[in-house]
């Protein structure tokens, strides 16, 4: 494995804070204080990082409130990035070679460069405001932790568990929060979220409601944070997982949820999941061609190529038949995930449970299920062997409803649509700005030209499908073009 560059890293300058917000932490120099400050890697973690690294060169415990809204930069230099932290103790003593400073004193005033004494400024204010409750951000506030745990106490009492003091914090944010912690039984997590995922405690209640076994237990909720705790099976997700039996144990399990879902998708519908039964896609497609239209024509780049004006004609052709096809065959509308990967699945060496319900949706079943063998592919190295093996447990339950060939066509076939399903639950794609978000343009362009390809598969060897075409009833082989 190559190095790390360490070039990539990003250095945040930190606002530690104690005492409920009015002292901060500071180092003296020739010139001024300076705040203290550590390097994380992008594209990961910041919460896990910044608190690691504290505790690793300052000794410090803290935990992270957030990451202030504004941005700063001076003379063209990048932006720089901050973060604002509390100390765990009350009364923690500052490390060797800086000093707790009252947030009103004069030192804070001569902070260097003028850029830091801005951002704590600003992010003082910012602080302010979700302590007077004048911004949503239960989690922006000092002292909330405090308020977290001893509130957790008294909902674990009844189970007969207690908290023992050890936690990671995982994600944080003025309205989000991800924390585990230990108790004298089992480990338990607590999450809260905000817009645009208000949605996500009402689903989980109800699924955790519905279907016990498929989700962890769930042990409190707070509704005014928006916030519940549940019970930890295992820490280990499929995604650390090479054994395969683990990925067929997931697949099985995913089927004998979906199976059990039929019949509760009003309910679950009604809980917040999103429709995305096959009928309403159909007519989703001659707009969603449109779009992709703009966005290739907008494309700069040479490679890889746009897509033509009739190669998405033909797309939006096959995607229509497909759908007609699957829908042909009379599935049964059930729970499924358009987020389904292997980190949201929780393995034990007797079950699985199923997390961050978030992109739950009710939809065809083989759609999911499609979006977890595609993470097989990327995960396990046994190739052909795997995706057989974990195609045959999910197959197995659902042969008590439906026939070997009618599964195998929906196998065929799901490729496609559930590239389509993912391109279109995001939302994005029919907002205006969307063409002039180049991130935003280039994923798009490149889930469309997954879903050509699979089109294109679907072609090879046959005239055209229509409902009533001999679909091959083995899955077609993936080989990504992207």
């Amino acid at each position: 494995m190559e190095p790390f560059d360490q070039t990539k890293l990003d250095t945040f300058r930190l606002i530690i804070l104690r005492r409920d917000g009015s002292e901060i932490l500071l180092s003296p120099g020739d010139c001024g204080w300076s705040l203290p400050s550590v390097q994380a890697r992008p594209r990961e973690r910041i919460a896990p990082q910044l608190i690691a690294k504290l505790k690793e060169h300052l000794q410090m415990e803290v935990y992270c409130l957030f990451v202030p809204s504004f941005t700063t930069s001076y003379e063209g230099a990048p932006l720089r990035k901050y973060a604002v932290l509390e100390s765990i103790w009350h009364n923690g003593r500052a490390p060797a070679g800086t000093c707790w400073i009252p947030r009103t004193a004069a030192a804070c005033q001569r902070v260097q460069p003028v850029e830091d004494h801005n951002a704590i400024a600003e992010s003082l204010r910012e602080m302010d405001s979700y302590v007077n409750e004048s911004k949503t951000g239960a989690f922006g506030r000092p002292g909330w932790l405090r308020e977290m745990f001893t509130w957790s106490q008294e909902q674990l009492s009844p189970w007969g568990f207690r908290p023992i003091g050890n936690f990671r914090q995982f994600n944080f944010s003025p309205t989000f929060s991800l924390i585990r912690f230990e108790t004298n039984g089992p480990a338990v997590w607590f999450k809260a979220t905000g817009k645009p995922n208000l949605h996500e405690l009402p689903i989980t209640t109800c699924l955790a409601r519905l279907f016990p076994g498929n989700l962890p237990q769930m042990l409190g909720i707070h509704p005014s944070w928006n916030a519940w705790l549940s019970e930890e099976l295992s820490e280990t997700t499929l995604d650390q997982c090479a054994d395969l039996t683990r990925w067929e144990n997931a697949a099985d399990n995913l089927a004998e949820l979906q199976i059990a879902s039929i019949g509760k998708t009003c309910t679950v519908l009604d809980a917040g999941c999103r429709d995305l039964r096959l009928q309403g896609l159909v007519h989703l497609i001659p707009r969603f061609v449109d779009r992709m239209a703009e966005l290739m024509a907008a494309q700069v780049k040479l490679s890889p190529r746009p897509l033509t004006v009739s190669e998405l004609e033909f797309l939006g052709a096959r995607l229509r038949e497909a759908l007609l096809f699957l829908q042909d065959l009379g599935l049964p509308d059930t729970l499924g995930h358009t987020d389904f990967n292997p980190g949201n699945i929780v393995v034990s060496p007797t079950r699985c449970v199923f997390l961050d319900w978030a992109e739950a949706c009710v939809t065809n079943p083989f759609v999911t299920f499609e979006y977890l063998r595609e993470h097989a592919r990327r995960n396990l190295s046994q190739g052909a062997t795997a995706m057989v093996r974990i195609a045959n447990a999910y197959h197995r339950p659902w042969t008590t409803l439906l026939s070997s060939s009618d599964i195998g066509q929906a196998l065929t076939v799901s490729p496609l649509i559930a590239v389509f399903i993912y391109a279109v639950a995001s939302g994005p794609w029919t907002l205006p700005e969307t063409l002039h978000d180049s991130a935003r343009s280039r994923h798009l362009r490149s889930l469309t030209r997954r879903m050509h390809y699979e089109a294109t598969l679907l072609t090879k060897g046959e005239n055209s499908m229509t409902v009533n075409s001999p679909i091959p009833s083995q899955p077609v082989a993936f080989q990504s073009p992207l």
